[in-house]
């Protein structure tokens, strides 16, 4: 159990005893920056070390930042008017829920987006504390967009989920991920969405309106928090997230680096296949932890970097490329 908390970009930036203090700095702050430390030393340390102001903009969570240095660069690649990308934010994923949890992982995809009867499919993963798959499905649909597709995947994989239950949510697509992240100002953009009238930025209803209001109440009702994804921010301060399905390379061993969300990238493309032979709907591969279909899909020797192989029932390599 972590001893302290430094928050370097909350309500209010310090050190903090208990992971109670640390959350009420944190907790719906946009693009908060904490770490937990295993003694108050450490913790006063980094904390002198680092600077509130900078510190979102962290190459790693292990890494001691240098604000001199930053500010140098940024002031540097200002004047040079360059729009290149500054450093990668990284976060750790370590969840400080007591209790079970469940992460949700999802994808979604379409052959010819937005043309008419265009092969569609999502997938998605559920996964408990323990790392088990407890749930595991794809669907099929003919003529979706593929916006569509990635809001059913997320969908789907939390209704697989017990009701009220804390949720971990990962998914690649940045179109489902900032409706509920919490990094750059226009995010969560479902609450801020709301708040307003279900109507966005540009004062307009948000197409797919009523996917997006029925995903945004599963998140609401399952506790839902992000899984950390990892960010670029830009010279004009602006930021993008890095791609973990597509994209995503294995790692010296084989192992892949988000391996859930290949396995849901994998599901898309079965769902696109079924959609392209004219078949739709919902195929459940795993539920309630039970496998029901052959072609279930599951990760191998996940460790505590989360990576992990992706396998099929046998435990034989499988092609997720």
């Amino acid at each position: 159990m972590k001893k302290a908390y430094v928050v370097f970009k909350g309500r209010k930036p310090g050190i903090y005893k208990t992971w109670a203090e640390c959350k009420a700095q944190v907790d719906g702050f946009s693009g908060p920056v904490f770490r937990g430390y295993e003694s108050m030393e450490e913790a006063e340390a980094a904390y002198a070390k680092q600077d509130a102001g900078y510190a979102s903009r962290y190459q790693n969570s292990n890494a001691t930042y240098d604000a001199a240095s930053a500010v140098s660069k940024a002031k540097t690649a200002t004047t040079a008017g360059s729009k290149a990308a500054g450093q990668v934010v990284h976060r750790d994923f370590k969840p400080e829920y007591e209790g079970e949890y469940y992460e949700v992982h999802s994808d979604g995809g379409t052959r010819g987006n937005g043309t008419a009867g265009a092969p569609s499919g999502y997938g998605y993963v559920v996964v408990n504390a323990k790392h088990e798959i407890v749930a595991e499905g794809y669907g099929a649909v003919i003529g979706a967009t593929n916006n569509q597709m990635e809001l059913r995947g997320a969908i789907e994989g939390l209704k697989a989920v017990p009701d009220g239950a804390k949720v971990y949510f990962m998914t690649d697509s940045q179109y489902v991920y900032a409706g509920f992240a919490r990094n750059f100002k226009d995010e969560p953009r479902y609450e801020k969405w709301e708040a307003n009238g279900w109507k966005n930025t540009s004062k307009k209803t948000p197409e797919n309106i009523e996917l997006i209001q029925e995903i945004y109440a599963l998140g609401k009702a399952h506790q839902l928090e992000c899984i950390p994804r990892d960010y670029q921010m830009l010279a004009n301060g602006r930021g993008k997230y890095i791609p973990i399905a597509h994209g995503d390379v294995p790692t010296s061993e084989g192992k892949w680096k988000n391996p859930y969300n290949k396995i849901c990238d994998a599901l898309a493309n079965y769902g696109e296949d079924d959609a392209e032979a004219g078949r739709e709907g919902l195929v459940q591969l795993i539920a309630d932890g039970e496998k029901k279909h052959p072609a279930a899909l599951f990760v191998k020797d996940f460790d505590e970097n989360r990576c992990g192989y992706v396998v099929d029932a046998a435990g034989n390599t499988a092609s997720v490329n």
